[in-house]
């Protein structure tokens, strides 16, 4: 499973879904569910366009399982900047539980 990033990514370089879907010809409701890792169903092409309008590296675009420490030490970087009950916080604690299911279900398969 790829968990994108591309919602952060948006929102660091202040651009709306509308703008990303102008740049990319794809459409904003497509990009709302990659964001929201609701489809995962892109092709290469697809992750060219995107990392293109964002001006990013194709690999940016995405967290793997090997990035959990990173973000715990990032969670708990938010957690003393915004507080534990954040949206900043909740975010990536959301994204740790998602990697931490991933590594769950493959080591039980």
């Amino acid at each position: 499973m790829i968990i994108f990033v591309i919602k952060n990514l948006r929102e660091h370089k202040n651009m709306t879904l509308a703008d990303l879907s102008d740049k990319t010809n794809l459409t904003s409701s497509y990009l709302s569910k990659l964001e929201n890792n609701k489809a995962t169903n892109c092709n290469v092409n697809t992750l060219e366009k995107i990392s293109e309008a964002l001006e990013v590296n194709i690999k940016d675009l995405f967290y793997s399982v090997s990035d959990i420490d990173y973000l715990k030490e990032k969670m708990n970087e938010t957690i003393d900047e915004y507080g534990i009950n954040s949206k900043e916080s909740l975010e990536i604690s959301q994204v740790i539980d998602l990697l931490v299911n991933i590594i769950m279900n493959i080591d039980n398969h």
